[in-house]
């Protein structure tokens, strides 16, 4: 009896759709090719557009990195008003370095405030998160110790 109700049942069963072949759904419809050829050519979606976009913006910032930097005087008033030649972009640590003027530093994660500096008598940067020479139209640059 088990052999003549297995019949049965897969007669019961729906037939499975026709598939198509994979190559089939990949090809663009036959119809959207002269569209596309009419507009100038596929259209990027919204991702691919972004990615466009985002790589030209970084290309034109390591354009503008490529340039030389200009130099800047700092005068430290602490030491007796020495000047020292910096680049722009220069880490402030290594100006002071080569200046012979020594940072303190306490916790070198700027929680502290102990390294921190004076850039012409205004902002206050602190030199343990990595400060840079400021860029711009700055030529002459002081800074003035917090924690002498």
């Amino acid at each position: 009896m088990p052999l003549l109700a297995a019949p049965l049942l897969l007669a019961l069963l729906p037939a499975a759709p026709p598939t198509r072949p994979f190559a089939t759904l990949a090809a663009p419809r036959a119809s959207a090719l002269p569209m596309m050829q009419l507009f100038g050519g596929p259209k990027l979606d919204a991702r691919e557009a972004d990615f466009q976009r985002r790589q030209e913006k970084l290309a034109s910032r390591k354009a503008a990195n490529a340039q030389p930097k200009g130099q800047v005087t700092v005068t430290f008033p602490q030491k007796g008003n020495k000047q020292v030649t910096a680049q722009q972009g220069e880490p402030i640590g290594a100006v002071c370095k080569r200046a012979g003027v020594r940072v303190k530093f306490d916790c070198k994660t700027g929680r502290c405030a102990t390294c921190q500096v004076r850039l012409n008598g205004r902002s206050a940067v602190k030199v343990c998160q990595g400060a840079t020479v400021p860029g711009g139209a700055t030529k002459k640059l002081t800074i003035t110790l917090d924690n002498p």
